[in-house]
């Protein structure tokens, strides 16, 4: 597995870079992206193929990536007989571990046999999620029953989300434009900030640093996006000194 491999941290972060490079540059197209994570999974984490699905929103799913053509064909069964892991991980919102598709025939009867058949005894199906609900699913397919480890699972998981950000990127001048302004939001917000951090500070008489993790304590044990914890100390809705009680 990747833990065992000498030169896998670097492996890791060439094929993390590629993703990410292909993110940043408007000549690729989410098609591309999902290839490449597709690939990468092969690549890094020792499976031998894997798959991407998506929520299609006319009704069901669709293959949208896949590492090779009998990868895709295995995506496409779980589209066509609604039954298999990457299925379930996308209607559950769960991660579905297989170690031993000999196990789960009673599950997904059709899916295993044909699975079996062409070669492969586990898999691993990894859900899309976004905003708090599940667009799609990422598959992984392995020649041999083994357990996955639990590094294995956490990288699978980041690819996952990187499949996500490969389908909801921006192209061309409308990311431009967001990208102004979202810079711009993100300056204002760092002197709405910056201003609360002293006023916590000047009023309970503790450091800059300590008020400005006070806020930041405050904001996370809430759910509240730190500006809007700077606004509402700098309005006075919310006191200095509200922010030491509600930690305690």
């Amino acid at each position: 597995m990747l833990e065992d491999v000498p030169d896998a941290t670097s492996h890791l972060v060439d094929a993390l870079s590629a993703i990410t490079a292909q993110l940043v540059d408007d000549s690729s197209d989410s098609g591309s992206t999902l290839y490449q994570i597709a690939g990468t999974c092969v690549n890094v984490l020792d499976a031998d193929a894997a798959g991407i699905m998506v929520v299609d929103p006319r009704g069901g799913v669709a293959v949208v990536a896949a590492s090779d053509e009998r990868a895709r064909l295995v995506e496409l069964l779980q589209t066509q007989i609604d039954q298999g892991p990457c299925i379930d991980c996308i209607r559950t919102s769960e991660m579905v571990e297989a170690s031993d598709l000999r196990e789960f025939t009673g599950r997904w009867p059709d899916f295993t046999s044909a699975v079996l058949e062409a070669g492969y005894r586990s898999v691993l199906a990894v859900p899309m999620r976004l905003d708090g609900r599940t667009v799609g699913g990422l598959n992984l397919l392995y020649t041999q029953t083994e357990a996955i480890s639990a590094h294995d699972r956490g990288l699978s998981v980041i690819l996952a989300r990187l499949a996500v950000l490969g389908l909801t990127q921006e192209r061309g001048e409308p990311r431009t434009g967001r990208l102004a302004e979202r810079t711009m939001s993100l300056l204002n917000d760092r002197v709405h900030v910056g201003h609360a951090t002293g006023l916590v500070a000047g009023t309970l008489g503790i450091a800059p640093a300590a008020a400005r993790a006070a806020l930041e304590d405050y904001a996370q044990g809430n759910g509240v996006a730190l500006r809007d914890v700077a606004r509402r100390i700098t309005e006075g809705s919310v006191r200095p000194a509200e922010l030491l009680v509600r930690q305690s």
